[in-house]
């Protein structure tokens, strides 16, 4: 399997085999079953120790036991985890599903970007200047200077009325209320 990358977020699950699974379990039972399988899916193997499943499956201990009778025959306990093979192969199908559209992407982005540049390519597209719905393309890429981007000479300054203290000014008032600093 390719280098693993953030958990995927969408979760799998077989309709058909959850409900023929779940059959013959509690409402709670059920629910349990789904927290543990959330769980593995966004923090890896589930660890086999009651006080920790029944905080996995936000269940109080006595009822956590209750439930594991029905839960824990569909788990091989080894190494002091809870297993699952076709939890492990969804989850690698998954990473795969997420790998193959990640290099698709990239082989996408190459094919796009990825050519010999010249000064055409380097604008976005849009008007035959180059940039979408007359946007000038200074200002689409931040560059230029605040006049130059605003039209106007000079960047704005501030008003007579306006609280600008120094920044030295409000590391002292700071340390003060804090009661810090001061000479060393």
């Amino acid at each position: 399997m390719a280098a693993k990358i953030t958990p995927p977020l969408r979760l799998m699950l077989d309709i058909p085999a959850w409900q023929s699974e779940t059959q013959i379990m509690t409402a709670a039972e059920r629910g349990a079953l789904l927290a543990l399988k959330m769980f593995f899916w966004r923090a890896g193997p589930v660890p086999d120790d009651d006080v920790v499943l029944a905080r996995i499956v936000g269940m109080e201990l006595k009822d956590w036991k209750k439930a594991r009778k029905a839960i824990a025959p569909l788990f091989v306990a080894r190494h002091g985890e809870w297993m699952r093979q076709d939890w492990i192969d969804e989850l690698e199908e998954a990473y795969a599903a997420v790998n193959r559209v990640k290099e698709l992407s990239r082989k996408g982005n190459a094919a796009r970007w990825g050519k010999a540049k010249n000064a055409a390519s380097d604008l976005p597209a849009g008007n035959p200047a180059g940039s979408p719905a007359g946007i000038p393309y200074e200002i689409l890429n931040n560059k230029g200077t605040v006049a130059a981007r605003s039209g106007k000479d000079n960047p704005p300054r501030p008003r007579a009325n306006d609280v600008q203290p120094e920044f030295l000014g409000d590391v002292e008032i700071a340390e003060r209320a804090l009661g810090i600093g001061g000479t060393a």
